[in-house]
């Protein structure tokens, strides 16, 4: 695994923390987001899981789906990370 990746691996998980919360808050199946989006399923699966690393476009075509702005989506992401790193 390259360095970048394992440096921002926690920023990864934080944002399939954030969608896959936001995404429930909302009663979503990840099938609806993805329609709602335009991104696969799966791919938005290995997402919430911290599998895949998705490029910015996806993200903000996720924070569309999830009926949010990408600054918000963006902002809830670093929250995350940094309650992690304490």
């Amino acid at each position: 695994m390259d360095k970048k990746r394992v440096r921002h691996q926690p920023l990864y998980d934080c944002l399939g923390e954030v969608i896959a919360f936001r995404r429930k808050k909302l009663n979503m199946s990840q099938e609806q987001l993805a329609e709602e989006s335009g991104v696969d399923r799966a791919f938005i699966s290995n997402v919430e899981k911290g599998k895949r690393n998705p490029s910015f476009g996806v993200v903000a075509s996720i924070a569309e789906g999830l009926r949010l702005r990408l600054s918000k989506l963006v902002v809830l992401t670093e929250e995350c990370n940094k309650n992690r790193a304490g």
